[in-house]
């Protein structure tokens, strides 16, 4: 059965004034979503990298950005992990693994969405305090969920053994093992930051040729696309549909990416 953020998206796409191709893609959106999955879905924007998966590299899932798993709790292990400029130098900053603890459900689409970070001053005050927030796509909603960080360690860190330190860190009789760690509080988003969820959500589904068409489109609004395709035509919708404030911060969000 759909669920009240379902049901609102289908009725936006069905009652506004598109044309009929639109509310033919409204009703297959729609009919995607009621039907059951067998997997669900975590992503991540570009500037981390998913480390870890149930202690399994994520290279094996064939994305470092983007996995899919089984429904129920899994453990994920993500890092910020960008270039940054440092007085005139430009280095590569990582922060040590953040173990997350998740429940999944079928059909969840879970993202991390966290604070825009483009000077080094910046990543180090947020590694010591990961800022960021999870959210189910298809709801709308933030989720519950269990952070831990591994401790800063100095050295070649490629000699670290990643798999052993989480195990040690996350083992119920370790002294740095909190049970009241998590989980993080989940405020349920405002109705107005639909728009700007969507936004980002039709943009990481659409390909590379898409994306350009979508920022060459934003940029000059009476551009003519030379792609046709549903993940083009959400974006220009719930672009249209959003307040000045959610437009700029899915433009600002775009520089990220």
């Amino acid at each position: 059965m759909l669920d009240s953020f379902e049901l609102f998206l289908c009725k936006w796409v069905l009652i506004m004034t598109f044309p009929n191709r639109m509310v033919a893609y409204g009703l297959l959106f729609c009919g995607f979503t009621a039907l059951p999955a067998v997997a669900a879905t975590f992503e991540v924007p570009r500037s981390f990298e998913i480390m870890y998966v149930d202690l399994e590299s994520a290279h094996q899932f064939g994305n470092d950005f983007r996995v899919d798993v089984d429904e129920g709790p899994h453990q994920i292990v993500v890092r910020f992990n960008k270039m940054l400029r440092s007085g005139g130098d430009t280095q590569t900053f990582q922060s040590e693994p953040i173990v997350l603890d998740l429940q999944f459900e079928k059909s969840t689409y879970l993202t991390l969405k966290a604070p825009y970070v483009s000077t080094l001053k910046q990543a180090e005050a947020n590694a010591k305090d990961p800022q960021f927030s999870i959210y189910d796509v298809v709801s709308g909603h933030t989720v519950d969920y269990k952070q831990q960080i591994l401790a800063t360690k100095s050295g070649l860190q490629n000699s670290r053994d990643f798999i052993d330190e989480i195990e040690r860190l996350t083992a119920p009789d370790s002294p740095t093992y909190r049970s009241d760690s998590g989980p993080v509080a989940a405020p349920i988003l405002m109705e107005e930051d639909v728009a700007l969820r969507m936004m980002e959500f039709w943009y990481n589904q659409s390909d590379d040729a898409t994306r350009k068409e979508i920022r060459i489109w934003l940029a000059d609004a009476l551009y003519k696309p030379t792609v046709s395709n549903i993940q083009l035509e959400m974006s220009q919708f719930w672009f249209n549909k959003a307040d000045k404030d959610s437009q700029k911060a899915f433009q600002t969000w775009l520089i990220d990416e």
